[in-house]
């Protein structure tokens, strides 16, 4: 069936379901032969296409749904507004986002929680997801169901300019006691590489990016974490030298004891100790239970993949250092206890 639909009573009682990003990033998948209004489609349809689960691609509709983007019941097509922004969002997100505010002015349960906002000043998503549950007669009772509507609303509201969403709360104006520290971006491996490389002497950062096989912008945040180490010293625009502590390290790269001893003391001494504290009354630590945390403490909002990834390199520097040690189960952790010591003499 073939023809133009621009019908979105179908949309009644549809309340954002995917965060912004998690759309934006599956509607980039989608060909633009399925970006018309008169080109109808099913959810299978765009499943096979991008190899996306079905489940995924249900989440999507009910998103754009939510938002008059597409119409239809069981085949869709997108609206005039859902068309554009599907097609602008890949190259002018400027445009993009302008579109989507004037969709969300249509919306009245939008206005429901900015107005909340205004009156809390912060709200997390859980509240988020009790008002919307509370005022449209939703039956939501799972916790998780509450935070995901939440969350969706919420990360919309900010990518628009209308609060900052960051680990779970939405707040009216930006919170500024954040991880002043870059996220831990590379393994203690790589970081030894790159302490060799810086010595004796130092260099630019291209001709350390080419002696890595690394790019210049990879590089630069790598190093910066080594920077908050207190292993390496940005001493003038370009250029990179060892600190004393950075040189002790090289120095005994042959002596593995040695190498983690000094690593484990920069680390306790450094901005990182704030994240450490946090551990100590965990049961288990885990990968995805870093990047939670780190996404937690950064106030960001990162994709699964990211919180991985993070969360990955943050517990390789746990593991090397001896701060963490294997539990009862496969890819779980402990605290261990004798470093607190540790830790309060840094």
């Amino acid at each position: 069936m073939k023809g133009a639909n621009t019908d979105t009573n179908t949309n009644a009682g549809y309340f954002p379901y995917l965060r912004i990003w998690k759309m934006n990033e599956i509607l980039g998948k989608v060909p633009l032969q399925y970006v018309s209004e008169v080109n109808d489609f099913s959810t299978r349809d765009i499943a096979a296409v991008i190899g996306e689960s079905t489940t995924t691609v249900n989440n999507l509709i009910s998103t754009l749904k939510s938002l008059d983007f597409v119409t239809g019941q069981r085949r869709f097509w997108f609206t005039r507004p859902g068309a554009d922004y599907t097609v602008l969002i890949r190259t002018e997100e400027a445009a993009a986002k302008e579109i989507l505010k004037e969709q969300m002015e249509r919306k009245e349960y939008f206005g429901v929680v900015k107005a909340r906002l205004i009156q809390k000043g912060e709200l997390t998503i859980f509240e988020i997801g009790e008002e919307i549950m509370r005022r449209y007669g939703k039956n939501w009772t799972n916790p998780l169901t509450l935070k995901t509507y939440g969350a969706a609303i919420a990360s919309i509201l900010d990518f628009t300019g209308f609060g900052y969403y960051r680990g779970g709360i939405l707040r009216l104006e930006e919170d500024k006691e954040e991880m002043n520290l870059p996220v831990p971006y590379l393994s203690v491996e790589k970081m030894v590489k790159i302490l060799n490389a810086l010595f004796p002497a130092g260099c630019e950062i291209h001709t350390l990016a080419d002696e890595l096989g690394t790019k210049d912008r990879r590089l630069s945040q790598e190093l910066a974490c080594c920077c908050a180490l207190g292993l390496v010293r940005h001493s003038r625009r370009g250029f990179y030298e060892l600190t004393e502590g950075g040189r002790e390290i090289a120095r005994s790269s042959g002596s593995d004891g040695v190498m983690r001893e000094k690593f484990t003391e920069h680390l306790l001494s450094s901005g990182y100790k704030r994240l450490i504290d946090k551990l100590q009354g965990a049961n288990e630590i885990t990968m995805t239970m870093l990047g939670d945390l780190l996404e937690e403490e950064y106030h960001k909002d990162w994709s699964e993949i990211t919180k991985r990834t993070y969360g990955k390199k943050f517990l390789n520097w746990l593991r090397y250092s001896g701060i963490v040690m294997k539990g009862e189960h496969e890819r779980v952790y402990r605290y261990r206890r004798n470093v607190h010591s540790r830790l309060n003499q840094t």
